[in-house]
Order: C-alpha cells, then structure tokens, then sequence
C-alpha cells in the first residue's frame, strides 16, 4: 500500500515570461523563456481544472465517451505585491523613477509560474507552470485598529498548454511539470535558475554502493540521518554520506577513511574494512 500523505507547505513562488512557444527549430525558436524573478511572499494556492465527459450513443446505447480539458485556473494569495512585479505580470506601467505604478491599458504577455510544495512526510514537490496569463489582484485595504489584521492579495493565474511539443511528452504540449524529490531521481539543483521543462529536466546519475565487512566489523553509511544499504542505485551524485566502521579500520576507494567522516559522491562507493590485529 502506497503512504498516505497530503500537502502542506507552500514557499518560493517564482516566475518568467515566456517570450516564444512555437515548434520552429532553430536559435531562439522554441519555448523560450525570459529571466526567472521572484513574484511575492506566497500563503496559499489552489487549482481548479475545467473539464468535462460526455457519453455519445449509437444503437440505443453509450457507446463512447468524449473528454475535454481546459485551461487550469490556479487562485493565489500572496503578500503585497511589489509594484514593479504587478506591472510586470498584468502587462501595466511602472515608472521605476518615481516609485509609481500605473494603472490602466494592458499588454498581455505569457508567464511560467514555478513554486515549491511539501508533503506532510517532509517529501518536496517542485513545480513549473509552463504557461499562462495573471489576472489584475484583488486586494483590500482597511483601517488600522488596535489589532493585528493586515490583508494581502489574491491572484489568479490561467494556465494552458504550451504550442511547444515537447519530446518527452509524447510531442504534446504540457501545462506543467511537478517532481517529486522524495523519489531521489531528478536532478533539481538548478530547477528554479531557469523554467525546466519535460525535456530539460535531467536524471540524477545514480552510483552504486558497495561494503565488504571484515569479521568483528561493522560498516554504516548513512545519508540525511538514514541508513543506506549497499545494492545498485542508492546513492546519487551530490550526496553527502557519513561512514562510520566499529571494530577495525577501512578504506574508501581504496584509500584509507576515517570513520565518522563525510564523502560527497561523485562516483560508485566502496568500502572495505579491515579488522584491528
């Protein structure tokens, strides 16, 4: 039986224009997006997906049925939006010399939207919007009192899919791309540097682990506070292990290791103990 999780938690909401979603190839040409920025502090986001099936008869009976997706409408409450993002993202003015934002005809443009979530086993999940369209925030403001109420804003975000096939969609179109980490097999240290998409999301390069135990010794590898058993596929490059040994001394890819010590992987892993004479 899989583990029953939810999500809670919410953090580093992001975004980028996407300044060209075609299928021409060539430079420039593509789904090609702008400088990542960060929008506003984030407390809460919800999706809703518009779709609908619908049953078509033939000889009195249902015989097939017919479904469509629509676009996903994604409600955000953030902290106050700064006002040369909010000209940014509902395509308004901002007269970065004056401090002042303007309001009034738009320029609508494209944007990916990315953010982190959790799990409630602590499990993150990363995510890009790949493509879609801010609506202008609610906002409301109130007098102050002698409580601590404060309001900040809500936005709605449009998404859709891309015009862009991407390969590693079956050369489809995508709305998004979510990874879950606890699965330990996307490379995401640069997920959030630029809008990763299907096809530039990479597999993390897995190393195998191997432990040769003298008698009367004990090896322990253990990665973020958990044992690592040795075996194909457990450790990833970029991981931080301790190694410990109890009962004798040991090597580390051949030269000799002090136990309690910490090794970055970068390549297979073996250990070999040897017990004290």
């Amino acid at each position: 039986m899989n583990e029953i999780t939810e999500y809670r938690g919410i953090s580093d909401l992001v975004y980028a224009e996407v300044t060209k979603d075609n299928n021409e190839t060539g430079s420039g040409e593509g789904y090609v997006t702008g400088t990542v920025k960060s929008l506003a502090g984030v407390a809460e986001l919800s999706r809703t997906t518009e779709s609908s099936s619908e049953p078509h008869y033939y000889d009195n009976i249902p015989a097939i049925v017919i479904n469509s997706t629509g676009a996903d409408e994604v409600t955000i409450n953030t902290s106050a939006i700064p006002f040369d993002v909010l000209a940014d993202i509902t395509g308004q003015k901002y007269d970065s010399t004056k401090g002042a934002f303007i309001e009034g005809e738009r320029t609508p443009k494209y944007f990916a939207l990315g953010y982190k979530t959790k799990k409630t086993n602590g499990d993150e999940v990363y995510v890009w919007r790949l493509k879609g369209q801010f609506s202008i925030p609610d906002s409301t403001h109130a007098t102050e009192d002698d409580g601590t109420d404060a309001n900040g804003q809500e936005i709605t975000y449009t998404g859709i899919s891309t015009t862009h096939k991407f390969t590693n969609n079956n050369n489809k179109g995508a709305k998004a791309l979510n990874v879950d980490l606890g699965k330990d097999l996307a490379d995401v240290s640069t997920f959030f540097n630029t809008v990763t998409t299907p096809d530039t999301l990479q597999g993390k390069t897995k190393y195998d682990l191997a432990i040769t135990s003298a008698s009367g010794t004990t090896v322990t590898v253990t990665r973020n506070g958990q044992t690592v058993t040795a075996g194909t596929g457990k450790l990833s490059a970029g991981d931080v292990i301790t190694v410990t040994c109890t009962g004798g001394t040991m090597t580390l890819n051949g030269s000799p290791f002090t136990s309690g010590q910490t090794h970055t992987v970068a390549a297979n892993v073996t250990i070999a103990s040897t017990a004290q004479g």
